[in-house]
């Protein structure tokens, strides 16, 4: 694999895991300051649902942005 190419890889793990940690919290700080059971019931199932799986999206989009993080530093 080019060098280049592994740089490019590199910095995208780091541009979708940084959007996904970004997201997350705020995802997390916007959760605390409203009530689901005020929102539509199509919605609501929604939110319920990433607020279940959040804590594993954050872990997720951490570690793809350390690795990222690590790709380019080995490179």
């Amino acid at each position: 694999m080019d060098v280049t190419t592994a740089r490019e890889i590199a910095a995208a793990l780091i541009l979708f895991g940084a959007t996904g940690t970004a997201s997350m919290t705020v995802y997390g700080l916007a959760l605390r300051s409203f009530d689901v059971d005020l929102l539509p019931a199509a919605l609501a199932g929604r939110v319920r649902w990433w607020r279940g799986h959040r804590t594993a999206t954050f872990a997720l989009s951490a570690c793809l942005a350390l690795l990222g993080v690590v790709g380019l530093l080995v490179l």
